[in-house]
């Protein structure tokens, strides 16, 4: 998973943990300033997470496509997170997200009152757009992430926040992936786009060209937004997965909005630990596409200008 944090009500800190198996048994390791640190119940379940994310990678990608994702455990405490997030995010997506997440949240019909296992949800983004999404344990390198978009796999996690904290997650937890990710996973358009993306990373070699790219994804896949009708609208899922990120972006007035420029996005410098101070706004989603379409396509081949700093 390749994402930001998921702040709400207050500014995020940067995902602090690490899976690590300590005498054969999975162990996530939390920072202490972690809402979840002290809660047994809850840290048994992340382990349990973490295990299938480790079992699960640990199989061929051929073995991955017969078999279905074992489910991860939530309580009922967890599950009541969810539902609040999904009562507080939904008439913030009408107001301000994008036309394309809003038409396919309404067909990937996640529910409202429980986390979705990965397997269900997978299962129906893949009659969509042939994406599947699998579990992962956390954070992991841009070049293993953008390997597994060239498959039409986007690497997931299945954990939540913790429920003393309902909007609030030092970490990219389920919520990112399933209401940010997912909706637009089923838009032909930007599977695309992320099957580029992949592509492109397949082709580069060098960690700072790596870099270059992965900026790219951020301020693109991630935080772009767009124009409709002279609004500005989220289309990232950096945006769309939590409701602080669209109001301050849409509505706060305290954004500075830039026009598209792709070698000044591979180099600006972003934090994931705020809100985005500064984003790129598209005249439209279709000219979005068609302008990172040409750009990634294009990347690190005769065909690109600046080949030397893309490979």
């Amino acid at each position: 998973m390749h994402g930001p944090s998921e702040g709400v009500s207050e500014e995020t800190d940067e995902a602090n943990s690490a899976v690590k198996i300590v005498g054969g048994n999975v162990f996530v390791e939390l920072d202490p300033d972690h809402p979840g640190f002290k809660d047994e119940g809850y840290r048994s379940r992340r382990n349990e997470i973490a295990k299938i994310a480790l079992e699960w990678n640990e199989m061929s990608m051929d073995e991955r496509r017969t078999k279905k994702i074992p489910h991860a455990p939530y309580s009922e405490d967890e599950d009541a997170v969810w539902a609040a997030i999904m009562e507080r995010i939904t008439p913030v997506h009408e107001k301000y997200a994008c036309k394309q997440y809003l038409e396919n949240a309404k067909k990937l019909g996640l529910p409202n009152d429980r986390i979705p296992q990965l397997q269900e949800v997978s299962e129906t983004l893949e009659e969509m757009t042939g994406f599947r999404q699998e579990p992962v344990g956390g954070l992991v390198h841009p070049k293993t992430f953008h390997t597994a978009l060239a498959n039409r796999v986007f690497l997931s996690t299945q954990y939540i926040r913790h429920s003393s904290r309902p909007f609030y997650t030092p970490e990219p937890d389920v919520v990112h992936e399933l209401v940010g990710h997912t909706a637009m996973l089923g838009v032909p358009e930007w599977a695309e786009l992320n099957v580029l993306f992949g592509e492109a990373d397949m082709r580069t070699e060098s960690e700072a060209a790596i870099n270059r790219l992965g900026s790219v994804y951020w301020y693109v896949l991630e935080f772009g937004t767009c124009r409709e009708e002279g609004n500005v609208k989220s289309v990232g899922p950096g945006l769309l997965s939590s409701f602080g990120e669209m109001e301050h972006a849409c509505a706060s007035g305290e954004v500075e909005y830039r026009k598209p420029n792709f070698e000044e996005m591979e180099t600006l410098a972003y934090d994931v630990t705020k809100y985005q101070p500064i984003l790129y706004v598209w005249d439209s989603f279709e000219e979005l596409y068609e302008k990172t379409k040409e750009f990634v396509t294009n990347w690190g081949t005769d065909n690109d200008p600046r080949k030397d700093l893309h490979q």
